[in-house]
């Protein structure tokens, strides 16, 4: 017999084992997956300056310096942050933690901050897995806040979290902290300083923290077409009369910006010496490999490179946008056209959604108000993956209204069509598949 809480986490199932991937010409007839958050543009730049750098030294076979972070790579993250990043005040090496993922980290956080039952609150729709890795083994809840007719990017933003946290305390709910994704996943846009200064001043006066994952930081690009929003880090921002800086969390990885997400690495900075020393007792846990370590501290420590790096990627994300754009567009499929950031497009497939009457043998549409709209999101979804596309859906995302699916665009441009096609003759043909 199980423990009782190994039967809840075999409710929360997670995808494991090779794929059946599609590719244009040795396996046309495979999956696309356009749900995985990963630059796909990059990767390859980032792979051949590990192979021209993986020479390592056998002290890194040993145990070496620990769990939480070699110095030589705190180093050189700090002084990475400091030119990207642009803090107020200079970053400690110490004040760093790394850890096998920014995955590890968000649930480090909710460790450290929340005892079992406390709250952390969340502007939806947010990146869907915040629901795991927040949750599963913390015992700690998330308070989701709807913004409503009010931009979650604007300063007003701010009325909707009191709101919101005025309502959890009328239940007996504690809220210890808020998180923010800047850029923001699902919705690919940055958060004005403005804005962010807001945010800061209203966990200030509650006396919560503020983690703002900064993980998509340097995958923001200019629009033509459009103004956009630039990348403004919490720690760009001073925090004087508006929080105690030991109150600010932010996390950040070399997954996305890096095309790495195979090196398991991510980190927090925080000028909390108490959040710290807990984190890093913790963190042996997720302790990152010597090797992964060692490559990332290479690469840092590169600034040419690294700034090469992150101008291809920009630049690539950004007509890759646009191809993914023109395609949607040319399939009458509508998307949320603010964003200049991250690796996604979120796009609102909320009018083809309908439910098969068995009586009638059709498909009709569904009263989106009620939980027929989010039955009928799952139905598409699994429509979709009958077609050979994978996208995540909205109700993973807690978006307030159904419809919506997050597609990855970062891939290479022979799947982002095949995708897109596939899915336009999914909802241009509601009654091809039950």
């Amino acid at each position: 017999m199980l423990s009782t809480r190994s039967q809840k986490w075999s409710k929360i199932p997670y995808h494991h084992g090779k794929d059946n991937t599609y590719h244009p010409t040795a396996n046309p007839h495979g999956i696309t997956f356009l749900n995985n958050a990963f630059n796909w543009l990059i990767y390859k730049d980032t792979t051949e300056f590990f192979n021209r750098n993986n020479h390592f030294d056998s002290s890194l076979c040993s145990y070496a310096e620990g769990y939480t972070g070699t110095l030589r790579l705190r180093t050189a993250m700090a002084k990475y942050m400091g030119r990207k990043f642009q803090p107020v005040q200079s970053i400690d090496p110490e004040e760093i933690t790394f850890a096998s993922g920014v995955t590890d980290l968000n649930e480090v956080c909710a460790l450290v901050l929340c005892n079992p039952g406390e709250a952390i609150m969340l502007g939806r729709p947010c990146y869907g897995a915040f629901n795991k890795d927040l949750v599963m083994r913390t015992d700690t809840t998330i308070e989701w806040i709807d913004v409503g007719d009010r931009d979650q990017f604007t300063a007003n933003c701010v009325q909707s979290y009191e709101a919101g946290y005025e309502a959890a305390k009328a239940r007996g709910v504690t809220i210890k902290a808020m998180i923010i994704c800047n850029p923001h996943n699902p919705l690919g846009q940055c958060y004005p300083e403005d804005s962010l200064g807001a945010i800061m001043k209203f966990c200030g006066e509650k006396g919560i923290h503020l983690i703002s994952d900064e993980i998509y930081a340097m995958t923001t690009y200019k629009r033509q077409d459009r103004k956009s929003e630039v990348f403004t880090s919490v720690l760009s921002i001073d925090p004087t009369g508006l929080i105690d800086p030991k109150q600010v969390h932010v996390l950040y990885g070399m997954a996305k910006d890096f095309g790495a997400a195979g090196m398991r690495l991510g980190c927090v900075i925080s000028r909390n010496r108490e959040f710290t020393v807990a984190a890093q007792s913790i963190c042996r846990f997720s302790s990152p490999s010597n090797f992964s370590m060692d490559l990332a501290a290479k690469l840092l420590e590169n600034e040419q490179f690294v700034d090469e790096l992150l101008e291809k990627s920009r630049q690539r994300l950004y007509e890759q946008r646009l191809v993914g754009e023109k395609l949607l567009t040319e399939a009458g499929i509508k998307f949320h056209n603010k964003g200049n950031a991250g690796l996604f497009l979120w796009i609102d497939l909320s009018p083809f959604l309908r439910s098969y009457d068995s009586e009638s043998e059709q498909w009709e549409l569904v009263d989106k108000t009620n939980e027929d709209g989010w039955r009928a999101e799952r139905v598409l979804m699994k429509r979709l993956l009958h077609a050979g596309v994978v996208l995540d859906h909205g109700e993973g995302y807690a978006c307030s209204h159904p419809g919506w699916f997050r597609l990855m665009y970062p891939v290479g441009e022979d799947t982002l069509r095949e995708g897109i096609k596939r899915i336009a003759k999914v909802v241009s043909s509601p009654a091809s598949s039950k």
